[in-house]
């Protein structure tokens, strides 16, 4: 699909529902339950993909989402490229103040 899909989209469903993947062969260190999945979530960092154990909700992985996960579904065409040189000296410059 192309970025322009991203945009143009019908109004979404009354109850939506994410997709969760199931992700088989492997077990939650902290219940040893054997129902993991993988699906979109939204946190402080931003829109993230969760890896989650669903019987005592303990977080396996958080990451950031690929293209082909589609999430956030209306995200910003320039969202995976490198930050410029002026943002990446601003970011190291702000950890050494203070």
């Amino acid at each position: 699909m192309s970025w322009a899909a991203r945009y143009i989209q019908a109004a979404p469903p009354e109850n939506p529902e994410v997709p969760r993947e199931r992700i088989e062969g492997q077990t939650c260190e902290r219940c040893g339950g054997t129902d993991i999945q993988r699906y979109p979530v939204s946190c402080v960092y931003g829109a993230r993909m969760a890896t989650k154990c669903q019987a005592c909700l303990h977080i396996i992985a958080i990451e950031r989402p690929r293209a082909e996960d589609w999430w956030p579904p209306f995200r910003s065409t320039t969202y995976d490229w490198d930050a410029s040189l002026a943002e990446r000296a601003s970011r190291v410059l702000g950890k050494t103040k203070g």
